[in-house]
């Protein structure tokens, strides 16, 4: 996942080498280098750059945490894992990767389509995402809510789960394209066409003809593109 405080982390007491030291031994006993890479999804010269000593940031250094199995404190300061809040140890069998991007679909007026970046690959539970979701990790990605337009269903900074295969009936939440903007609206049919509607009360809900949805990739007509149905919000603290 993109990383949000994406800041150098600096300390009075803390140096550079022995947190390079934690991190070789982190990485030695979680699997090796090449699977902290895939875990993680940080890449590969970052990895090597910490591991030569270099300063970690602070969203990148938690995301290899993550993936070793400790705890953030433990690999930034050496803080005795007893005295700070270990992370759980991950089950690397249970771990799948899917896609998230690092843009936001609005719950307003819709961030642009165009600024859409090449994907991350992020580590979820295999068993949540098939058995509780029934959900293919190639046919599943993760974005980044904006706006309060769907308050109180989803908030901004919330992460959607969503899936992208195409379903038998446009019911349900789904994130859209309309005229180049991204959207996550909820979708209803009617006897004339499929409603638009925002959760929120303060924002007016909209049809369009049915023969105005396209599902995949926008082709920038008129055309309505639905990007997948979300299946799951992941919900942001503050």
């Amino acid at each position: 996942m993109a990383d949000v405080f994406d800041f150098p982390v600096r300390g009075g007491n803390w140096q550079p080498e022995p947190a390079a030291n934690r991190l070789k031994q982190a990485v030695q006993k979680s699997g090796g280098y090449n699977k902290i890479v895939k875990l993680s999804g940080v890449s590969p010269t970052t990895l090597n750059n910490y591991l030569n000593g270099r300063e970690m940031k602070l969203g990148t250094a938690q995301r290899i945490a993550n993936a070793c199995g400790v705890s953030l404190q433990w690999l930034l300061f050496g803080v005795d894992n007893q005295n700070a809040i270990p992370l759980p140890v991950i089950d690397n069998d249970n771990i799948v990767l899917i896609d998230f991007y690092d843009v936001a679909a609005s719950a307003g007026f819709g961030a642009e389509a165009d600024d859409i970046q090449r994907p991350i690959k992020v580590g979820i539970s295999k068993d949540f995402l098939q058995s509780d979701l029934n959900l293919s990790p190639s046919s599943t990605i993760i974005i980044q809510v904006r706006g309060d337009s769907m308050e109180p269903t989803m908030r901004a900074g919330d992460k959607l789960i969503v899936d992208i295969r195409r379903p038998e009936l446009l019911d349900g939440i789904h994130v859209l394209v309309v005229n180049g903007a991204l959207l996550v609206k909820r979708l209803a049919t009617s006897s004339t066409g499929i409603r638009i509607i925002s959760d929120n009360e303060r924002y007016p809900s909209e049809e369009a003809e049915i023969t105005r949805f396209r599902w995949g990739q926008p082709d920038g007509d008129d055309a309505i593109t639905v990007i997948g149905r979300v299946a799951y919000r992941l919900q942001a603290l503050s």
